[in-house]
């Protein structure tokens, strides 16, 4: 059985927080909140605080395409077609471009459901520009971000197809953010990050997001001598703010406290000790029975008997002994 010696946390403290509780700082965004703690986490100078998320459900309320996800414009022709924030599913996105009278009089856009890609031709009398350049909804129909894709010169007659498949699935995971955590913790945006935890989006609209058993735990570290004010966001994995639509949500975070590690005073095992055992630093030799050579002058005090006659002797005194046994 292992010996190591597992640290166990001093104190835990377990905070459950529902959104309709908590004061919004940004207007409309319930995403965006902080709290004050009636009763406040004191955490010592030889201690460091470990804060995680326990359980979230949130559900599913956020639009796919909107602005507020920044992925509903494309300009064309010197023109700003703006979808409508809401759910879209792809055919919904080739009706509102075919349905838009000022774009649809020079496109016609249809779909490739084998491909999934889309396809722009141009209908009218002469050159038109995508200008994919300054549009935000590149990513949903198939086209590269904004800032790496160039405008699409698209001839009369001719057509432009998408060069890869459409995104309709535009939140992949929901960043839990929290102004506690310290320096443990980073991300390809920001460096140091205050995410408190990685959700994955695995329900479709109106369904409810969990942190389910697949989300790995993460810890954050803290080391401020008190938690009294805490503020919170949640966004999507391009730091969006994720807008419920005044849907509420619940999150139960967990803080532990715990001896800080320090070299000088802290130990913790990571290999079970073995068993102290007492081992001889010199081998000592034995001698085996038949390794005894008898010598008549130096095993028998009787002298004057060959070597012969005292081994006859003592056959016969073992003899009598065997029998009184």
């Amino acid at each position: 059985m292992s010996n190591t010696n597992i640290i166990q946390p001093k104190s835990s403290t377990v905070l459950h927080i529902r959104s309709k509780d908590a004061t919004q700082v940004l207007d409309g965004f319930n995403t965006d909140f902080n709290l004050n703690l009636k009763n406040p986490i004191i955490v010592a100078n030889d201690e460091e605080l470990h804060i995680s998320l326990m359980s979230c459900e949130i559900p599913y309320s956020f639009y796919n395409i909107s602005s507020d996800l920044n992925n509903n414009t494309l300009y064309y022709a010197e023109t700003l077609l703006t979808f409508t924030n809401q759910d879209y599913s792809i055919d919904d996105v080739i009706d509102f471009f075919n349905n838009d009278t000022g774009f649809s009089a020079l496109f016609t856009t249809t779909y490739d459901r084998q491909k999934n890609k889309i396809k722009f031709t141009n209908i009218s009398d002469s050159t038109q520009i995508l200008q994919f350049a300054n549009s935000t909804i590149n990513k949903v129909i198939g086209y590269d971000d904004t800032g790496r894709q160039d405008d699409v010169t698209v001839a009369s007659g001719s057509y432009s197809e998408s060069p890869f498949v459409c995104n309709l699935a535009t939140v992949h995971s929901l960043l839990i953010k929290a102004n506690i955590g310290q320096a443990n913790v980073l991300s390809t945006i920001s460096g140091n990050s205050s995410i408190l935890q990685k959700v994955s989006v695995d329900v479709n609209t109106n369904g409810i997001i969990y942190l389910n058993q697949q989300d790995y735990r993460q810890i954050s570290i803290s080391q401020a001598p008190i938690i009294d004010h805490i503020e919170f966001k949640i966004t999507d994995q391009n730091n969006n703010l994720l807008q419920l639509n005044n849907v509420n949500f619940e999150l139960s975070v967990i803080f532990q406290i715990f001896p800080k590690y320090n070299s000088r005073n802290t130990q913790r095992d990571i290999i079970a000790p073995q068993n102290s055992i007492n081992v001889p630093t010199q081998i000592t030799s034995i001698t085996r029975p038949e390794d005894i050579v008898d010598n008549v002058d130096s095993t028998h005090p009787i002298t004057g008997k060959t070597e012969i006659e005292h081994r006859a002797d003592r056959l016969i005194l073992d003899e009598i002994i065997d029998q009184i046994d």
